[in-house]
């Protein structure tokens, strides 16, 4: 009897420890391939239209607007004494295509919610102007709705009592609540929502002339795996597929350039597989962070250009899904541009 005692023992230890081995963290509920829409005005050209049909898009994360403080830039008021309000709304001049999905998402500028209180209130009002914008454009009730914010250690406890408010408002609909997750914030605690995604992207500092590249490399992201494997949130991952020209002067940041020609060897000189010497005086359209004066680039100025390679995308993907199996069950595309998606089309459906 005893020898039977020990060997059922033994045999369910066993069956345990494989359970144990081959459990795998939990994706996101019903994976799709899945793109962000990150503009102001919703409006699709050709190439962006032939994409999503030929990589079978059923999932789009959609920009909605910004909250912000105060009487920002772009702010729209809501009264005397709301301290919060929305900016930057989207602006819908064209159709979704049938058969995708609108994950509307919502960004919250950089301590948005510090000192703020009422989180009842403001998860209530975030979610009414989503519905209300949805039923405005003809899009059905979303499913789900993300909050990107990218939280510190002194605003969390604001932030994750808002996302608990805004979790249960949805819960009691039947809906669900996502979030953004950086890789930074793999190593804090974890926000209330139903599942989050991962943004495998801006891994470095832009404003550092001699990062090599800080929309993404492998290097920059691998010191973040070991706490992805066991990141208590079912998750995806977002990867980049745009670029941009970053202007040094004087070894400082000046501001992102649009529709410089850096081949142009009469005005520029290569001097490494990212960083170009100006060798000549020219205008530098400006983008972003700006001179309101109009800027220039002047001999000797640094242009550093940046956009991830498909085979750095795909070492990446081949990283985050080694750490975490099934992360990539879901991959979103940051962001829907024709632009990115003219000469790399083929590469990037294949990160699906």
């Amino acid at each position: 009897m005893k020898g039977t005692h020990a060997y059922i023992l033994i045999m369910l230890s066993a069956a345990l420890l494989l359970t144990a081995c081959g459990r795998k963290p939990k994706g996101v509920d019903n994976p799709q391939p899945s793109v962000y829409y990150w503009r102001t005005t919703f409006s699709l050209d050709s190439v962006e239209r032939s994409f999503l049909a030929e990589a079978e898009v059923s999932r789009m994360y959609v920009h909605f607007f910004d909250v912000v403080k105060g009487q920002g830039p772009g702010a729209e008021s809501q009264g005397p004494g709301v301290d919060l309000m929305p900016a930057n709304t989207l602006l819908f001049e064209d159709s979704v295509p049938g058969g995708i999905e609108v994950i509307p998402t919502v960004f919250f500028e950089p301590n948005a919610l510090r000192d703020t209180v009422g989180m009842h209130k403001l998860a209530g009002l975030v979610l009414k102007r989503i519905d209300q914008m949805t039923e405005q454009n003809g899009l059905p009730t979303a499913r789900q709705v993300q909050m990107d914010y990218d939280w510190v250690a002194s605003d969390e406890a604001a932030y994750f009592a808002f996302l608990g408010e805004l979790r249960d408002l949805l819960h009691s609909q039947g809906r669900t609540l996502s979030a953004t997750i950086r890789l930074h914030q793999l190593a804090k605690a974890v926000p209330p929502v139903d599942e989050g995604v991962l943004m495998v992207y801006n891994v470095g500092n832009f404003r550092d002339e001699a990062e090599e590249n800080s929309i993404l490399t492998a290097k920059a992201v691998e010191p973040y795996l070991p706490r992805l494997e066991s990141y208590g949130l079912p998750l995806c991952a977002a990867l980049p597929v745009y670029g941009w020209d970053l202007l040094f002067q004087n070894h400082e940041f000046r501001q992102i350039v649009r529709g410089v020609n850096l081949d142009d060897t009469l005005k520029f000189k290569r001097l490494d597989s990212t960083h170009y010497r100006a060798d000549a005086y020219m205008a530098a359209p400006a983008d972003g962070i700006a001179d309101p004066a109009g800027q220039r680039i002047y001999p000797g100025d640094i242009i550093r250009h940046e956009q991830p390679s498909p085979a750095t995308l795909r070492q990446v993907h081949d990283m985050l899904e080694r750490s975490r199996r099934g992360v990539c069950d879901q991959v979103v595309i940051y962001h829907l541009d024709s632009k990115f998606l003219k000469d790399n089309s083929y590469e990037i459906k294949q990160l699906y």
